[in-house]
Parts: C-alpha cells; sequence; structure tokens
C-alpha cells in the first residue's frame, strides 16, 4: 500500500538523489503552467468544458512533470491536481469575481490589488507571491479566454462570455514594474431601468423620458467618462426597445450581453484565417446592409464613428457610447473620431450628419444621469451644434433652452 510522503521529506529525497529541487509548491505549479502555455496554449483553452480537453491536459501536465523529474510516487497525482486547479477558475481573485456586488477589480502589481464596490474603491488583500506567478496568471486567463501575449502582444484585452468579465492585462515590456490586471464585471442579471432608479442612477422623470425615447424612433448617445455607468444605461435602454425591434450589437469584445429577444451581437476578432484584420470599422459597414431595427455600437473610440454616423443619417436608428467630458462634446468626439477615417466628405457634411442623426445625449457621471440633451442640428454658419436641455430643467432663457456649442 503506498505512503504519501511529506513535503518537507519529498525535497530532502529531490536533493539527494539528484533529482530537480524547487523552493516551493507554487514554484513548480508555476513552471508547468508556463511550459503548458509556452508549449500547447490551445490545451488550456480546449478544457474548459471538455471532458477529452481536459484528459489531453492532464496528460501534458504528467508529460512535464516526468520531463522535469517531479515525479515523486503519489506526490504526482496532488501536483497534477494543484496544477489544472490553477489553470481552471480565477484563484485568488474567484471570490471577487463571484461577489455581485463588486464592478471592478483591478492589480497594478503582484501585491497591490483594490476593488470598487457600489462606486467606492477599497484594498484587498490578494498577493501572487512574486511577479513570477502573477505574470503566469495573467498569461493563463488571456489564453484561457482566446488571447495571446508575447513580445509582440504585451497589451491585450478579452472577455470571459460566460461569466461576463471584461480582462484587461498589460506585461513586460510594455509594463514597466511587472503585469497588471483590470477586471471589468458585467451583472449576469441586467439591471431594468427600474432597478437603475431603486439606485439612484435615474429618477422618475429619467425613467419615463428613456422609455418614451425607446419607444420611438429616436437615435440615442450615452457618454461620460470611465466606468461612469454607460454601458450599463445602454444595455437597460436595449432591454426597453419594443419586443420585435431586430437590433444588431457590434464591439470591440463583448460587454452589452441584451436579455432583449432578436439582438444578433457581434465582435471582433483581431485576425482571421487568411491573416487579414477584422475591424470594427469593416464589420459596423457589412452590418448596414442586413435588415436592422436599430445599429448599437458598445463603445466608439476609432474610425468605426464615420460608419456609425453614416448608418444614423440614412434613416436607421443608432445607439452608442462613447467616453467625453461633457454632453456637449459628445458630438463633437465623435466627429473628430470620423476625421481619422479616410473621408471624402467634407467637415460641415459630416457635422450636419451628427445633427440631423443623433437625437439625443446622456451624459453619466459616477453611475447618475446628470444631463440629457436633445439635439436640435448644426448651424452652419455659426460651426456650432445646438441643443435643447431636456434634463434637468434650467430654461430661463427667450429662445426656449436653446443653446450652441
Amino acid at each position: 500500500m503506498p505512503v504519501v510522503k511529506s513535503y518537507q521529506k519529498l525535497v530532502h529525497e529531490a536533493s539527494t538523489n539528484g533529482i530537480k529541487d524547487f523552493e516551493d509548491i507554487d514554484s513548480v505549479v508555476c513552471g508547468i503552467t508556463n511550459n503548458i502555455l509556452k508549449d500547447s496554449p490551445e490545451l488550456v483553452t480546449e478544457a474548459d468544458g471538455s471532458r477529452s480537453g481536459k484528459r489531453l491536459l492532464e496528460s501534458a501536465i504528467i508529460k512535464d512533470i516526468e520531463i522535469h523529474k517531479y515525479n515523486y510516487g503519489i506526490f504526482r497525482d496532488e501536483l497534477v491536481l494543484r496544477v489544472i486547479g490553477f489553470m481552471s477558475g480565477y484563484g485568488e481573485l474567484q471570490r471577487y469575481i463571484e461577489d455581485e456586488d463588486i464592478t471592478d477589480i483591478d492589480g497594478s502589481r503582484f501585491n497591490q490589488f483594490s476593488i470598487k464596490r457600489h462606486g467606492v474603491r477599497s484594498k484587498t488583500p490578494v498577493n501572487f507571491s512574486s511577479i513570477k506567478m502573477f505574470d503566469t496568471y495573467c498569461r493563463l486567463i488571456i489564453v484561457r479566454n482566446g488571447g495571446v501575449l508575447n513580445q509582440d502582444e504585451y497589451c491585450y484585452r478579452v472577455a470571459d462570455e460566460k461569466l461576463r468579465l471584461r480582462i484587461s492585462i498589460s506585461i513586460n515590456p510594455g509594463n514597466i514594474a511587472g503585469p497588471a490586471v483590470s477586471i471589468r464585471k458585467h451583472r449576469r442579471e441586467s439591471y431594468k431601468l427600474e432597478d437603475l432608479k431603486a439606485l439612484g442612477m435615474l429618477d422618475e422623470e429619467l425613467m419615463d423620458m428613456l422609455k418614451d425615447l425607446a419607444d420611438g424612433e429616436a437615435s440615442v448617445l450615452f457618454c461620460g467618462k470611465g466606468a461612469a455607468g454607460k454601458t450599463t444605461l445602454l444595455r437597460a435602454f436595449i432591454n426597453s426597445l419594443p419586443e420585435m425591434e431586430r437590433v444588431l450589437i457590434v464591439e470591440p469584445e463583448a460587454e452589452i450581453y441584451p436579455d432583449k429577444p432578436f439582438c444578433m451581437e457581434q465582435r471582433i476578432i483581431k485576425q482571421n484565417g487568411d491573416g487579414r484584420s477584422v475591424t470594427l470599422k469593416g464589420m459596423l459597414r457589412e452590418a448596414l446592409v442586413m435588415p436592422m431595427d436599430m445599429y448599437c455600437v458598445g463603445d466608439i473610440s476609432g474610425d468605426e464613428a464615420l460608419e456609425f454616423v453614416k448608418a444614423i443619417f440614412s434613416g436607421r436608428r443608432g445607439s452608442a457610447t462613447i467616453h467625453s467630458e461633457s454632453a456637449e462634446t459628445a458630438l463633437t468626439r465623435i466627429f473628430t473620431l470620423s476625421r481619422s477615417a479616410n473621408i471624402a466628405e467634407s467637415e460641415k457634411t459630416i457635422k450636419e450628419m451628427l445633427g440631423r442623426g443623433i437625437n439625443a445625449v446622456i451624459y453619466l457621471r459616477d453611475f447618475k444621469v446628470v444631463e440629457v440633451l436633445d439635439v436640435v442640428g448644426y448651424d452652419g454658419e455659426r460651426d456650432t451644434f445646438r441643443y435643447r436641455r431636456l434634463y434637468p430643467h434650467k430654461v430661463s432663457d427667450a429662445d426656449g433652452g436653446i443653446k450652441t456649442v
């Protein structure tokens, strides 16, 4: 009957028998994982949810243990389980990912982590013990979600669509102090407009206004700084649309996760089989031939802005989020991003298309709607966009609250 040997005895035998020594179990697990990621990264991806994939991964781990002389009899089985356990789930961060009240998990170094709960950031006692361990962890979760990290791709963003996570990771040489990770969590059960009202993002007036915009044919732009609640509100808005309205959602990574029926979701892939890049701009352009009632861009951040402008100007309904410092500057930012494309239209034409295509701009700050503007149009003579404030009500001027920016 085999006897389970102590960890200390195994280390002693390793040193006396000439077998490869090691500092601690974490170092061994880290080394085996790195070898698998280097030689057969596809095994990590295929092992998720597949019995045959798990068996192949287990065989590869056993082979690596034997090659590097970590085979200590019954201890090998325990080591295999530890490696598989490290490769699955999110390890040190798992309990924070499972907490529905936490929206952000950020690590600037292997032992410096913070979380955001209900909009408030606080420290959390996460420690990966070493830069090497944390680097392996970062590479692992990127590979497991279909990405890659190397000398050329040292900053990468992926989505865990099962758990509704957006994961951004950077490593050396791009990150000087070692790996860093930012995880944005999206709720598995989406907020409705009524839920957002209860949480203080909206009041009764705003909730009714958004429902009216959803029931009508308005094109709505949601704007604000990072983590302002733009995607959360856009998701609730989409879920409030008429049931039979067909919606196409195009995103860099999956983040909206609509509950509404008759939604088609597309996300970009950096490179397809023939080596041709697939861009958000190209996907949106091709999508415009589809018979959709509404086109949604999860986050406008590049030259896809021009295709969005063309879509909403051609009579199609549209919605999107964009980073901006105020409601008034949101259209200017879309215009600026449109100019980065190789365009034949004049600047004035693009601005006129924007002024006619967008109906409402909703600005959020710190998970709260602070302003809603009705887009009146574009004044070519003054080269300004004209707005009417819908919320909050501060109308005292003679022209009915219309202002130009």
